[in-house]
């Protein structure tokens, strides 16, 4: 059975990386399967950086000044896990600690049955489990969470350390560009669920930083382009929960005047909400 797996990388050196730290450690020299190793780097400046220095694994770099978002990246590493004819595309960020409990799971991928497209961990952010979760609720965070295992109802996971099954991300086009960035992870796993797909849960926690949780780590611009996905995503997909979702918005809005010191954000919340 054969892997791609894809990291990106932004304004950070692959050495640096906690995912490639730790990626070393558990995945370069544990891994059962047939892997090959993207690095797509969309920082503004190419890095020095020597895949032969990583023995044992194929490591390609590549770099990508136009820093498009993850869904050019991974559908580059998709282009090259179906010429290579890999079975799965290993998805991963530059900030997610595998673990070895993680890969020696990641063994069930030869055994699962054909309408399981995607694997995943669970991720935990500053003691938070934060994936997956239920998608059926607008507040995931506060209700119940997916039980390792077959998920038998839709769940939505992060991208970060997601095993995605290739042939049926073939079928599906490949990644949508309409959310370059943001809310990709919420369409996939959509997606998986309405074309009655299924999806194995991990029992391996991994830690993932995930700065977007707090308003005093997130620019406006980067806010806006979290909210613009947002709303797409429940517009054109999740269009059963819309309305609960915009009466949600507002308390949002509510909340961010009150509490949030870069009013900006408020008021642009305001302005999608009038829109």
């Amino acid at each position: 059975m054969k892997v791609t797996a894809v990291m990106v990388l932004y304004k950070q050196t692959v050495e640096e990386s906690k995912t490639f730290q730790t990626v070393k450690n558990t995945l370069f020299s544990q891994h059962e399967h047939e892997l090959e190793f993207i690095i797509y780097d969309n920082s503004p400046e190419q890095q020095s950086f020597h895949p032969d220095d990583h023995g044992g694994v194929p490591i390609q770099y590549v770099h990508d000044p136009r820093n498009l978002g993850i869904a050019v990246a991974y559908n580059f590493a998709l282009s090259s896990a179906l010429k290579n004819g890999s079975d799965w595309l290993l998805l991963l960020d530059h900030d997610t600690q595998l673990t070895n409990e993680y890969v020696r799971e990641l063994n069930c991928l030869q055994g699962l049955d054909a309408d399981v497209v995607a694997v995943v961990p669970k991720i935990s952010s500053n003691g938070t489990m934060i994936s997956p979760v239920f998608s059926r609720y607008l507040r995931p965070l506060q209700g119940e969470q997916p039980e390792a295992g077959l998920q038998l109802e839709p769940v939505m996971a992060i991208n970060s350390a997601s095993v995605i099954r290739v042939e049926f991300l073939k079928q599906l086009g490949g990644f949508n560009k309409d959310f370059r960035l943001d809310y990709l992870d919420h369409w996939l796993f959509h997606e998986i669920f309405t074309k009655s797909r299924k999806v194995w849960v991990l029992k391996a926690v991994l830690e993932h930083e995930l700065s977007v949780m707090d308003y005093s780590q997130v620019s406006l611009g980067r806010y806006q382009s979290i909210l613009d996905s947002e709303i797409k995503f429940y517009q054109n997909y999740k269009m059963d929960l819309y309305p609960s979702y915009r009466k949600q918005l507002v308390m949002r809005f509510l909340k961010q005047v009150l509490l949030v010191k870069n009013k900006k954000i408020a008021m642009y919340t305001l302005s999608r909400l009038l829109k």
